[in-house]
């Protein structure tokens, strides 16, 4: 007997139409365009809150400085000779002063106040040396760089064409910055020409300042906490620029280094001026607004910059930090770059600023 084996023909298996590959694709690619933003929103969140930290931490380790120097915070920069124009300077920056509250004690230590910040055995200990907590994770040529800084010192009121410039580290002081305050003709040409008011005015708009130890009359003249006189909640200390430094390190005492500095046009500045500082910006050197020089050479730009979309982070003299917007109003900026700008002067026609209101940033 034979038998017949039937033989079960396999369907095929059918695969996906070309409509249906598509419509796959679309689906993925939604999904996509939704998951991406989220990812890319928290990780800059995260990035945003470790500069918030950092920067925090900065201030915390300044006021812990001032608590051990009767109140006073470092100097911007300080220089015990001017060596002149071939940006070599025989000083040392605020940082260097802070490194002992930073947990440098060791490199702090090792650092010798008689040389400048790049000779002999300085050079390599701001070259080689990366600090976190000074530099935000968003600013690529200070992140994981070592000698990177992105945090500056808040250094008032300057004239653009001084403090952008490689030159003489005099340039940017309260006692040379030529602003006629008191509108009496005479101004300040450190070592010259003094005037005592105008030089107390254009102290009165900045923090830090540097410090030119040859010259008693450039004693350390930053802030002393606890003096502030528009408050320290409504004061700028440090803020974000990732324009700063240059091809330099931190401990470059050059105030358009480690310093930020809001340009006037000193023809412009008069008694009326403080109220108003917006109007004697001058905008034909640099953008000094926040963001606004973002896309400047590295070292060319001493104002506040961030890559943090629509935002600048910057502490206050009380030690606390927090974002400020880009378009912030340019007079409420100024009043919280200025330590004393609404004390009242016997200065005829001078008008302070208004005191600023928390609302308002």
């Amino acid at each position: 007997m034979q038998t017949h084996r039937q033989t079960q023909s396999k369907t095929a298996r059918r695969g996906f139409t070309l409509i249906e590959l598509l419509v796959v694709i679309s689906i993925i690619a939604t999904l996509m365009s939704l998951i991406l933003p989220a990812i890319q929103n928290a990780r800059e969140a995260g990035r945003r809150t470790q500069c918030l930290n950092n920067i925090r931490n900065v201030s915390t380790a300044l006021l812990t400085y001032a608590s051990a120097n009767k109140s006073q915070l470092p100097a911007l920069g300080y220089f015990p000779i001017d060596s002149g124009s071939n940006g070599s300077f025989n000083g040392r920056s605020w940082v260097v002063e802070l490194l002992p509250y930073l947990d440098q004690q060791g490199t702090y230590d090792r650092w010798n106040k008689g040389l400048a910040f790049n000779a002999g055995a300085n050079a390599p200990l701001s070259r080689d040396l990366y600090m976190e907590v000074l530099a935000c994770p968003n600013d690529e040529s200070a992140f994981a760089t070592a000698g990177g800084l992105s945090y500056v010192a808040n250094s008032g009121y300057g004239d653009a064409t001084v403090i952008t410039n490689n030159g003489g580290v005099v340039q940017h002081h309260y006692l040379s910055e030529a602003f006629d305050w008191n509108g009496d003709s005479v101004v300040n040409a450190y070592p010259g020409t003094y005037d005592a008011t105008d030089s107390e005015v254009t102290k009165s708009t900045g923090v830090f300042w540097p410090y030119f130890e040859a010259d008693a009359r450039t004693r350390n003249g930053s802030v002393r906490i606890g003096k502030i006189y528009d408050g320290s909640t409504n004061t700028i200390m440090l803020g974000e620029n990732i324009q700063a430094l240059g091809t330099s390190t931190w401990a470059d005492p050059r105030t358009r280094a480690v310093g930020a500095v809001f340009p006037l046009i000193p023809a412009s500045v008069d008694p009326g001026t403080m109220v108003n500082a917006a109007a004697a910006y001058d905008n034909s050197s640099y953008l000094a607004f926040p963001n606004e020089s973002k896309a400047a050479v590295d070292g060319t730009a001493p104002s506040l910059n961030s890559n943090h979309p629509s935002i600048v982070i910057i502490s206050l003299c009380d030690g606390s930090s927090r974002s400020i917007s880009e378009d912030i109003d340019k007079s409420v900026y100024l009043q919280l770059v200025t330590p004393a700008a609404t004390r009242i002067r016997s200065i005829p026609g001078y008008a302070p600023e208004k005191p600023v209101s928390g609302e308002s940033f």
